[in-house]
């Protein structure tokens, strides 16, 4: 077994149309832009989870298995993970990132 892949993505309408869906089959959302902006940059369907973005998928895989055993056996929800480790260069609006944008266009 590989790291995760990534079934869906989007902007824009497609990533509400992507939250709609997900609402209407009760499936749970966890807002963290950081992680999203970096796997919609460096991602394409299928892709598996880049190796800099595991320790963020993973904090928020583990929340997922909370989730499920809290609404299977009930007791203290989990809480939400709010800083994901997502490092500085991953995030296309980091300034980190645009930094290393603008030296590989200068390499091209």
């Amino acid at each position: 077994m590989g790291a995760p892949r990534v079934v869906a993505k989007g902007a824009d309408e497609v990533a509400a149309k992507i939250r709609e869906l997900a609402a209407e089959h009760k499936v749970p959302l966890l807002e963290a832009p950081p992680l999203a902006r970096a796997l919609y940059k460096h991602t394409d369907l299928g892709d598996q989870i880049p190796t800099a973005l595991y320790t963020a998928v993973a904090e928020v895989l583990a929340y997922v298995f909370q989730l499920r055993a809290y609404a299977k056996h009930g007791g203290m929800r989990p809480h939400e993970p709010k800083e994901l480790d997502v490092p500085p260069e991953m995030d296309p609006l980091n300034p980190a990132s645009q930094k290393n944008d603008s030296a590989d266009g200068a390499m091209q």
